[in-house]
């Protein structure tokens, strides 16, 4: 999977968030195309680890940040 064309097809205008929000999100989608590259070739546990992390990440920075928790 190509994480350049995945982030380009995001459309980023759409989205009110911060810089760091952005990288949070950007580190999550990324997470989720390698999963889609790995699968079969690593264990499960390893990326539902990591896709937790950052997804978490992402969560916690929006709880807090008031440009990434605007609706």
């Amino acid at each position: 999977m190509d994480n350049k064309a995945l982030l380009t097809l995001w459309k980023l205008e759409e989205m009110p968030t911060c810089d760091e929000g952005m990288m949070l999100a950007q580190a999550f989608l990324i997470s989720c195309g390698e999963g889609v590259n790995r699968l079969g070739t690593e264990e499960p546990s390893d990326r539902i680890t990591d896709l937790t992390a950052c997804y978490m990440a992402l969560v916690e920075h929006g709880e807090v940040c008031d440009n990434c928790n605007e609706v």
